[in-house]
């Protein structure tokens, strides 16, 4: 959608609660699984003791919140909110904290720093483990960096269940669309069209059991209170028993986005230091059917992969796998089309994965989409790539699948939550839309195939239409409100999934903001390290100043394919003199990247999106 096209926004009023509503001929499920989070983590439940019936509550000040010490740092909690903040007697969830403390001096600190890792369906307590500490060290530990898992969630009760275990869970999922993007040929051909259309009804008759499951497990009244809006006012309600009335400070990732463009519209007066990174659009989040977003979301796919492979061509065979002498970009890519299409009309035999079968093209197409998140990750990227066009599917596939958990006593993963979320968050279906949700999806997957070669059908099958429960509030903007203090909406050049349109437009709607374009590849800034926007970020958290442009170009440090041995040395690849201050910086920045990384790209269980 161009700039000249958007329409003025307008606010849809609560809807008044609805009575228990018929089930609806279910179908299919989005599955092209980018951020995996893990399964409900065992350890943590250990660690984190105060939130499963175990707790050593600590005796600092007067807070309403009894934090537990998880570890010799961290500390954990819960909080009970309303289940419905419009009703308050409706009866109450139970959120799940997490906090790194700041680590300065007490006169230095600024307070509470909110995080929220994307998703839907990113456990924000996995965030503060994985994470925190290169979060508060960039900020000279001047922050209390909290997160929380979000309705629904990990520990956050009630919870998004479909199965009793992750045992069950698995089980259901091996060898689905849950596990591998359905494979798609050539869209001009009947025959691969009606392949297609048998695919998406396949998966159909299974989602339809699938979705029954999730909802008479979670409860659908529960459902009714999962979507963002309900996220952001937990969000206003904890800041507020944190720290009162002060302006809430908030970094967001990917769906993370979508939360901060809530909150600063929703909450314009509590406006903090608020950055946005890796932008999702509010307004086709909200306000269109999740189909409607593929075309528009995914228009810098297809050039964040021909990326991957011009750089490796650049970097050459030395530190490219797949670059060859004398090899140039264009034929690169022929071979890999020329083999992707070989897949699509017989997978590759893999006896010897961990789990023995097959690759498919499907296979492969989410395992380059999930190297587009994280460029760092290329030269090993490029190597399995080069195993499995020589016949040796074996590492590729073991990545892609995951083990099924043999512990019949875990339990199962919120997987749900993506759909749970992002579903009653958008424009709900007419019963006649209903009917006709097969010839939508082929209409969804034409246009993205025009822009996205290949990857048309990373997010197929789609269900939305079929989710029975709606929101009781559904926030749908205006997007444009006047802010307490300026924002900073940061995109990627080269963003497989959330691209610096995004950015733009919200940055033209949000008058009250700073846009940077971090020019670099992968999702959000972190996936690739720039000091010029490091220093942005800095400045902002640590003294609120923001450039006096309303626009910035970063250009990124790091290397795509790095000499060996030197992947993390910030002095050989910074151009110029670097202050011993600047390279620790970087190296913090570039080490929280890769915290970020152990949550990206885990697998291909259901439920890991990461917008």
């Amino acid at each position: 959608m161009e700039k000249s096209e958007l329409p003025v926004l307008q606010y849809i009023p609560p809807p008044a609660a609805k009575g228990q509503r018929k089930w609806l001929p279910l179908a299919l499920i989005m599955t092209f699984g980018i951020l995996i989070w893990g399964k409900f983590n065992e350890t943590m439940r250990g660690c984190c003791a105060g939130l499963f019936g175990h707790s050593f509550p600590l005796k600092d000040g007067n807070s309403p919140i009894k934090w537990t010490k998880c570890d010799d740092v961290i500390l954990c909690a819960t909080i009970d909110v309303p289940l419905d903040h419009l009703d308050p007697g409706a009866g109450t969830a139970t959120l799940s904290l997490a906090k790194y403390p700041a680590t300065s001096k007490a006169e230095d600190r600024l307070g509470t720093l909110f995080l929220n890792p994307g998703g839907p369906g990113g456990s924000g307590v996995e965030l503060i483990y994985s994470a925190a500490s290169n979060v508060s060290e960039l900020f000279d530990g001047r922050y209390d960096v909290v997160s929380w898992d979000p309705r629904g969630i990990n520990g956050t009760t009630p919870r998004i269940e479909c199965f009793g275990t992750q045992t069950e869970q698995d089980i259901y999922y091996i060898h689905t669309s849950q596990e591998a993007p359905l494979s798609i040929g050539n869209l001009s051909s009947d025959v691969d069209l009606a392949v297609l259309t048998y695919q998406l009804k396949y998966e159909d008759a299974r989602n339809e059991a699938l979705v029954k499951l999730c909802v008479e497990r979670s409860g659908a009244e529960n459902l009714r209170f999962v979507g963002t809006s309900t996220v952001v006012r937990d969000l206003e309600l904890l800041a507020t028993t944190l720290e009162g009335d002060k302006p809430i400070n908030y970094w967001g990732f990917s769906y993370g986005t979508v939360v901060g463009s809530y909150f600063t519209n929703m909450f314009p007066d509590r406006v903090g230091r608020v950055v946005i990174d890796g932008v999702v659009n509010p307004y086709l989040w909200s306000t269109e059917h999740p189909l409607q977003w593929f075309p528009e979301f995914y228009n810098t796919t297809y050039d964040s992969y021909q990326g991957f492979l011009r750089t490796c061509v650049e970097a050459g065979p030395e530190r490219c796998a797949l670059a060859k002498e004398n090899l140039s970009f264009a034929e690169l890519s022929d071979a890999i089309d020329e083999w992707l299409a070989k897949l699509y009309d017989r997978p590759l035999p893999v006896p010897y994965a961990q789990r023995p079968g097959i690759l498919t093209k499907g296979h492969v197409m989410g395992f380059l989409f999930r190297a587009m998140y994280i460029p760092r990750t290329w030269q090993a990227r490029a190597a399995m790539l080069e195993e499995a066009m020589l016949g040796n599917g074996t590492r590729m596939l073991d990545l892609l699948q995951q083990e099924v958990e043999l512990n019949k006593t875990t339990i199962a993963q919120t997987a749900l939550a993506f759909i749970a979320v992002s579903c009653t968050d958008a424009l709900p279906y007419t019963d006649e839309e209903r009917k006709h949700d097969i010839e939508e999806m082929l209409d969804s997957v034409k246009k993205s195939f025009k822009v996205a070669p290949n990857f048309a059908t990373i997010d197929f099958p789609d269900l939305c239409h079929l989710w029975p429960v709606e929101q009781k509030e559904r926030f749908t903007g205006p997007w444009n409100h006047t802010l307490a203090n300026d924002i900073l909406v940061i995109g990627n050049t080269y963003d497989p999934v959330t691209p610096l349109i995004n950015a733009k437009h919200v940055h033209e709607w949000q008058k009250n903001s700073v846009l940077v374009q971090h020019d670099g590849f992968g999702h959000c800034t972190l996936a690739m390290t720039s000091y010029c926007t490091l220093r942005i970020l800095r400045s902002y958290f640590l003294n609120g100043t923001l450039p006096s442009e309303r626009e910035v170009f970063c250009p990124v440090d790091e290397p795509l394919y790095p000499v060996s041995g030197l992947e993390a040395d910030v002095s050989a690849w910074m151009q110029g003199d670097i202050s011993e201050e600047d390279k620790r910086i970087m190296e913090i920045a570039q080490g929280l990247g890769k915290d970020l990384e152990g949550l990206i790209g885990k697998g291909g269980r259901m439920g890991g999106k990461l917008w």
